[in-house]
């Protein structure tokens, strides 16, 4: 049975850097950052499982050309391969273009 004082102190070694920018996420998602060391301590414990995802935002350009080819797709307004020797050769032809300054 567990109770309140059924705790115990970790202490661990951490880059500064590494330690703020945790602080920043945990606040960004409204949680303790004590919290969420004992939720990925738990998880480890239960699973023996780690699990690391790098999500990036999606800018506000990319959800621009994302609702453009949605609107491409829903016209009918698309083109390319239908195998994967197309898709290379598809692929192979598009010229490159460098970044477009915003």
């Amino acid at each position: 049975m567990s109770t309140a004082n059924d705790t115990t102190m970790l202490s661990l070694k951490t880059k500064k850097q590494v330690k703020e920018l945790a602080q920043i996420r945990a606040k960004q998602l409204g949680i303790p950052l004590g919290t969420l060391v004992n939720a990925f301590l738990r998880n480890l414990g239960q699973t023996g499982e780690v699990h690391f995802t790098v999500a990036e935002p999606i800018t506000p350009r990319m959800a621009e050309i994302i609702e453009e080819m949605r609107a491409e797709v829903a016209n009918g307004d698309t083109y390319g391969p239908y195998n994967l020797e197309e898709a290379e050769a598809f692929l192979d032809s598009i010229p490159y273009e460098p970044e477009r300054k915003n």
